[in-house]
Formats: structure tokens, C-alpha cells, sequence
């Protein structure tokens, strides 16, 4: 998956009750993200650096197989 798609959702996320959900090549259950503070792109190619109010999460793109957030529209 690229980098940017992940980056704009996940700063949309900023100061909202809206989680995210990824899936990571081999692995079956997947990793939900909360509480989002701020994102940021990292020096390698597809790297993100997450900071939520609990963690700081390093994912790289390249390896997220999925990614779903319930719709906030309806």
C-alpha cells in the first residue's frame, strides 16, 4: 500500500473518535489504531511514524495488506 493514502486518513483522524483498522502481511487479526495525535512520513520509502495519546507506532506501508475505518457519514 503507498504511504500517502495512509498518511491523509490517519491525520484526518487527528482529535477525533474515528479508529483505524490494518491488516499486516501475515497476520491474521488486525492492528487498530485510536486516538490518533499526529502522523508523520519517515526517511525511508514508506515509512509513518504514528503518535497516539497512549503510543508511538512505526508502520511501513509497504507492508499493510488492508486498512478500514467505519464510515462517519451515515
Amino acid at each position: 500500500m503507498e504511504r500517502g493514502p495512509l498518511l491523509d486518513i490517519l491525520r484526518s483522524m487527528k482529535d477525533t473518535n474515528l479508529e483505524l483498522d490494518l491488516i499486516l502481511m501475515g497476520e491474521d487479526h488486525p492492528i487498530q489504531i485510536r486516538n490518533v495525535v499526529d502522523a508523520e512520513p519517515l526517511h525511508s520509502a514508506h515509512g509513518i511514524k504514528i503518535t497516539t495519546k497512549q503510543n508511538y507506532i512505526w508502520v511501513d506501508a509497504s507492508h499493510v495488506s488492508a486498512a478500514w475505518q467505519a464510515r462517519s457519514d451515515i
